[in-house]
């Protein structure tokens, strides 16, 4: 009887080498994530839920009967009639 052995090492994978960061830099990681959290907060905290004059001039121009323009909505409908032709051609 022959034994034969058969040693694939290079089908396994290596694991890389194990990087322990130590306690000091992780901790300083910590620190400077908790302080980019706390910024990013105030920031938050800071924003206006709306901003008045934004929704104050939306409200103007839903109730103006000439907006848009009728040359802004001339050159939407030629953009969309454009795009729906070459869009036919294609198929």
């Amino acid at each position: 009887m022959e034994i034969q052995f058969h040693v694939n090492v290079g089908s396994v994978g290596r694991t890389p080498p194990n990087k322990t960061v130590s306690r000091e830099a992780r901790s300083a990681q910590d620190e400077v994530a908790l302080e980019n959290a706390r910024a990013l907060q105030r920031a938050l905290e800071e924003t206006p839920q709306s901003r008045s004059e934004v929704v104050n001039r939306a409200a103007q121009l839903v109730g103006d009967v000439n907006y848009p323009p009728p040359e802004t909505i001339q050159k939407i409908s030629n953009l969309l009639a454009l795009g729906l032709y070459q869009e036919s051609n294609e198929t």
